[in-house]
């Protein structure tokens, strides 16, 4: 690491390593926007299938006040997260903060299942079907009906889209889909874009690919449908186990480097009790059996139901996702060190949605070492991501 990693280190830790570690593991996205000064709400939606989604808000902050017809940002995150993942780093590294100074009107979605957004109008939480859905219906359900109620909220005829992994797919579900929503969007930003899988590196994906049928049945017999959210006793534990100076320090980066690839220097140690205090956030495990049948499959498809396909798709197999209906301004951005959305898979989606024809920016972050998580956790995010890719979205404002 050279004097420059260190210093913006140093920077990016200003605003919470005095005292406010502790905190944060405890405060909700919409607490931490207010602690550092932020305007924000929560909303509450309710798709067609009855699932009450929250949504927050940051409106504005101490640099750019909230005002009527700000450029709207929608922030969508990725696999067992939540709208947190665009605030933990604190006002000096997370995009929430950097959009909403650069005067954007912030929004960020909660994917069904998570603890935003973990209530419906007629069933338990607890039940088998409550969690009968993978990544499939929260694009073509929960997407859609989060960007109606923004834009109806602020008046705006269409907004900037920001997906990071999963966040990448369920665009990608949705415009596949739903083509009609391309024309709510002013531009369409994709952060560690996650469809195709052939070359996944991550072990614990892999596995369960490699066993994703017998997984699905032991699941079922068990009454295992879904991934709990953090718990008080996590976060305490988070804390305890990796905060500074705990001898499982580095255990807790590791966790991170064997699902998003190793990159030890983007990694800011004295944050990961308020990284693990909030993630995982919670999710179907429909969500991950989908993922792990793209591995087996090698194609971008439907969840496959097995014998039932007939009956839910009038097929034999899961028909395939279509990229087609791409009208708003495309930017990939992607590394050479992402364990789940690896460099050659990437160039598959590429090629797949029409190569620079449809793809305006396909932005490879120029630190080799760069993995999937550095993309909203990583010290130098701002100057190796974020720069470039609202330097794209001012075009479109």
């Amino acid at each position: 690491m050279n004097i420059v990693h260190v210093f913006i280190g140093i920077l990016a830790l200003s605003s919470v390593v005095l005292g406010d570690v502790w905190e944060d593991t405890q405060l909700n996205t919409i607490q931490l926007l207010r602690k550092y000064g932020y305007t924000a709400d929560e909303f509450t939606v309710t798709t067609s299938d009855g699932y009450r989604l929250g949504i927050h808000r940051c409106s504005g902050g101490p640099v750019s006040p909230p005002a009527p017809n700000k450029p709207v940002a929608f922030l969508m995150h990725g696999q067992l997260s939540s709208s947190a993942d665009w605030v933990i780093m604190g006002p000096h590294v997370s995009l929430a903060y950097m959009l909403s100074d650069l005067g954007y009107d912030v929004w960020m979605g909660n994917s069904r299942g998570n603890r935003y957004s973990n209530t419906h109008v007629s069933l338990n939480n607890q039940t088998r079907a409550y969690w009968d859905f993978s990544w499939h219906e929260i694009g073509t359900i929960d997407v859609p009906t989060m960007i109606d109620f923004i834009l109806s909220r602020t008046g705006q005829r269409n907004l900037h889209y920001i997906g990071h992994s999963m966040g990448t797919t369920v665009y990608l579900v949705m415009i596949s889909e739903r083509p009609t929503y391309a024309s709510r969007l002013r531009s369409v930003n994709l952060l560690a874009p996650a469809a195709y899988m052939t070359y996944i590196l991550t072990p614990y994906v892999r596995w369960i690919a490699a066993f994703a049928y017998t997984w699905d049945l032991m699941f079922r017999m068990m009454g295992t449908y879904y991934f709990a959210p953090t718990s008080e006793m996590d976060r305490q534990a988070a804390y305890d186990d990796c905060r500074d100076g705990a001898p499982f320090q580095e255990m807790c980066a590791i966790q991170i480097f064997l699902i998003a690839g190793w990159n030890s220097q983007e990694t800011n140690r004295t944050m990961l009790p308020v990284i693990h205090a909030h993630s995982p956030a919670g999710a179907s495990m429909m969500n991950m059996l989908h993922y792990a049948q793209i591995v087996r499959s090698r194609t971008f498809q439907q969840y496959d139901h097995g014998a039932n396909n007939i009956f839910r798709y009038g097929q034999l197999r899961p028909p395939l996702y279509r990229f087609t209906g791409h009208t708003a301004p495309l930017h990939m951005f992607w590394s050479t060190n992402d364990w789940m959305a690896t460099p050659a898979d990437v160039a598959t989606l590429f090629n797949r949605l029409g190569g620079s024809r449809v793809v305006d920016l396909f932005y490879r972050v120029p630190q080799i070492e760069w993995n999937h998580m550095d993309f909203v956790w990583g010290i130098n995010v701002r100057t190796l991501v974020y720069d470039r890719m609202i330097e794209e979205m001012r075009k479109y404002d």
